[in-house]
């Protein structure tokens, strides 16, 4: 088996595992306060993947240099993308969460673009984009009297922050993981430092590190620690290395179906035809803007 099918195996994974920490973040959230619970999911994490990596010879020091982009990259994708969409579900639904993180691989397009500083959005990446927010404009249809409460409209302000930063950081571990250095060690530095920047972020947002104890609260922290960030993580470094940016964050296209799903059936949340059908719109959306990149890509090549 070659490692771009094992690139497919572990993206094919990534995209069950991140479906389910929707709902697991929603148990968690109501025990631990979100960037509380940010910190000690992904220092936990990234503790676990170094000390692996050191464990099987595979971290070998890069470079300070190297260590300060994984730096970055890991509060841009740990602190800000996981940071901002936990605060998010302390007041919006796992689905409407997940769904709005479905808009991850059209940011990763756009965010590319601007990088590259050459290449032009073409039309079918523009309707992609219209598509992708008239979707989401279904799905909002029956829940705009919500956006006359504060917090609910924060926390859909806090997932799109958490769609811009991780699209961010997918941009820049493409751009900044080289090729010799370990999956392992990468997705370790990243998530160590975004996990200490969800502590800072603790210090100074969350209103109080009051966590009240529960048998589900703390599973769910485990399972995110463990299945969600340490493994799944693992994986995605190991997808970012065999596949491009734009390829390894398609996992945005399942993600969505399994949170509504497992939102429905764990924790009541709404799922009408009208969310299916602004979720189905969405997904064409995502699905013509990377096809519109592929095309664009061809043609620049």
């Amino acid at each position: 088996m070659t490692n771009t099918q094992r690139a497919y195996l572990a993206l094919a994974a990534i995209c069950i595992i991140w479906g389910t920490t929707y709902t697991a973040i929603k148990y968690a959230v109501t025990d631990f306060p979100p960037f509380l619970l940010v910190g000690l999911r992904q220092t936990t994490a990234g503790i676990l993947i170094l000390s692996w990596a050191f464990f099987t010879g595979k971290a070998i020091w890069p470079g300070r240099m190297y260590v300060a982009r994984q730096v970055l990259t890991g509060l841009a994708t740990i602190t800000g993308g996981n940071g901002f969409i936990t605060w998010g579900m302390q007041y919006v639904s796992s689905g409407v969460a997940a769904i709005i993180g479905s808009l991850t691989p059209v940011m990763v397009v756009l965010l590319t673009l601007l990088w590259r500083g050459s290449d032009r959005i073409n039309q079918r990446m523009a309707v992609g984009v219209i598509l992708g927010f008239c979707g989401l404009g279904l799905i909002f249809q029956h829940g705009w009297a919500d956006f006359v409460q504060p917090a609910y409209r924060w926390g859909i302000a806090s997932c799109f922050a958490s769609c811009f930063t991780w699209s961010l950081g997918t941009v820049m571990a493409k751009r900044w993981n080289a090729p010799d250095v370990s999956p392992l060690l990468n997705a370790g530095l990243q998530i160590l430092s975004g996990g200490l920047g969800g502590f800072i972020l603790s210090v100074l947002f969350d209103k109080n590190w009051q966590v009240h104890h529960s048998t589900t609260g703390w599973l769910s922290l485990v399972y995110l620690a463990s299945i969600g960030s340490a493994v799944a993580f693992s994986l995605y470094m190991f997808t970012l290395k065999h596949l491009s940016a734009t390829v390894s964050s398609l996992y945005t296209y399942i993600n969505p179906i399994i949170a509504l799903l497992l939102g429905w059936a764990l924790l009541g949340e709404s799922l009408t035809i009208w969310i299916a059908l602004g979720m189905g719109i969405t997904i064409v959306g995502v699905w013509l803007v990377n096809s519109g990149a592929k095309i664009g890509a061809k043609i620049s090549a």
